[in-house]
């Protein structure tokens, strides 16, 4: 059964690059983000184009909606490496929590398909973190998850 859901790489790129420019600033860490998103939905020579292409495009308030179509695999994929990254950041500022909370939004990822990713990291912390930090993070964890949730809920499609 082929999915409903449409989503394009150039309209994700788009989306998360409003976020990032929406207060004129943009750190050091929400440029690792960017380039972050770049490597996992541009491929080789778009690579090097792409990014700045739709950069211009949000610049002039353009509508992107080209791109390569993305399945729910790679969209899952996707989710979760760049909330690793954030999260594994020192510290996640509220700019970076919008950037996922719009890349959750762009991506389509459902209420399940986020739990999903959320076990799937915290996982990788107990695999990857020393018992004594390990409370200490995923304390961290959801307090990053409920503020997470307070900014992705605004950006739900509205059902009529």
């Amino acid at each position: 059964m082929p999915e409903a859901v449409t989503v394009r790489t150039d309209a994700v790129y788009a989306s998360v690059t409003v976020v990032l420019l929406r207060d004129g600033l943009l750190t050091r860490e929400e440029q690792k983000l960017a380039t972050k998103l770049a490597i996992l939905l541009f491929k080789d020579d778009e690579l090097i184009t792409k990014p700045k292409e739709i950069y211009d495009l949000v610049v002039q308030e353009k509508e992107v909606t080209t791109g390569r179509k993305i399945g729910k695999r790679e969209r899952m994929i996707i989710y979760r490496e760049m909330f690793e990254t954030a999260f594994m950041n020192a510290s996640l500022s509220n700019d970076e929590m919008a950037v996922i909370a719009m890349l959750r939004s762009a991506l389509q990822i459902t209420d399940n398909e986020h739990e999903e990713v959320i076990d799937l990291v915290k996982s990788a912390l107990e695999v990857n973190i020393e018992p004594k930090l390990l409370e200490k993070v995923k304390d961290e964890l959801t307090s990053v998850l409920d503020l997470l949730s307070g900014m992705f809920d605004p950006l739900r499609p509205k059902k009529e």
